[in-house]
């Protein structure tokens, strides 16, 4: 028998060239809907698999892909894409949610006076006064939300540039530059799941109850971000230390200068 969609011999199930299942009756109502439900079923599984490794075992979906253990776990881009969306969508809501219990801050500036001496000043100062009179109209939950639009783009610039700096720390053995991406690719994703955790317990918790939900998730990451260079690169203890301080000044340098110009887009671009 054939496959009625590439035409290759069959010799089970699936068609080992184009992966078509052998059906070749016409689909009934309860078959799509067994289809449906497998489908479901099987992406749940996976996703909640992956999600449970990525939070519970640092570094260990790193290790798992490299070892070429990976149809068991959503692949890194992937899972980084699914959480990233979720978390600036989740942001994006608790932000409508905030401007809609409480009236809108307004920006007492003189638009006029702002100074600006810097390069290209003819055009840069006649935008900055533009952007100025749109936020005094619009209120800051304009910059918020124009802020939150752009913010996605500037953390997915960040991971690459963080990677190429693991470069210098990691020279003997040599590492390929794709070890450290997928590293901090599954670190990032960790830490939006964690935050999106943070924040949906935060509205849970009764207010007066929820003071140790912060420093208790930031212990956590600081802890999580070790423990994954630690299982990643298998290095003692002191070694990791080290270098798990200068990567996350270098993390924390490159994120605070790529939100700043994030900022200065978000109020030149509107």
């Amino acid at each position: 028998m054939n496959c009625v969609n590439c035409g290759v011999t069959l010799y089970g199930r699936y068609c080992a060239d184009c992966g078509q299942r052998r059906d070749s009756a016409t689909p009934t109502v309860g078959h799509l809907a067994e289809q449906t439900i497998e489908t479901l079923t099987h992406a749940d599984s996976r996703l909640w698999r992956t999600l449970r490794a990525l939070l519970t075992r640092p570094g260990m979906l790193t290790r798992e892909y490299f070892a070429g253990r990976r149809a068991r776990y959503l692949p890194p881009i992937r899972l980084y894409l699914v959480l990233s969306v979720a978390f600036f969508l989740l942001l994006a809501l608790e932000q409508r949610s905030a401007v809609a219990l409480s009236s809108e801050t307004r920006i007492d500036t003189d638009c006029a006076a702002l100074e600006y001496r810097g390069p290209l000043e003819a055009t840069v100062r006649p935008r900055l006064q533009e952007a100025c009179l749109r936020l005094q109209r619009q209120g800051a939950a304009s910059f918020e939300s124009a802020f939150l639009r752009n913010a996605p783009r500037a953390m997915f610039v960040l991971l690459p540039l963080v990677a190429a700096g693991m470069l210098l720390f990691y020279w003997r053995p040599r590492r390929l530059y794709v070890e450290h991406l997928l590293h901090l690719v599954h670190n990032q994703s960790a830490i939006y799941a964690a935050l999106m955790i943070e924040i949906l317990l935060d509205r849970a918790i009764p207010d007066g109850y929820d003071g140790f939900l912060a420093p208790a998730m930031l212990g956590y990451l600081v802890w999580y971000c070790y423990q994954s260079m630690r299982v990643c690169y298998g290095e003692s203890r002191l070694i990791t230390l080290g270098k798990y301080t200068a990567v996350s000044f270098l993390y924390l340098l490159l994120a605070s200068m790529l939100l700043i110009f994030t900022g200065i887009a978000s109020v030149l671009g509107g």
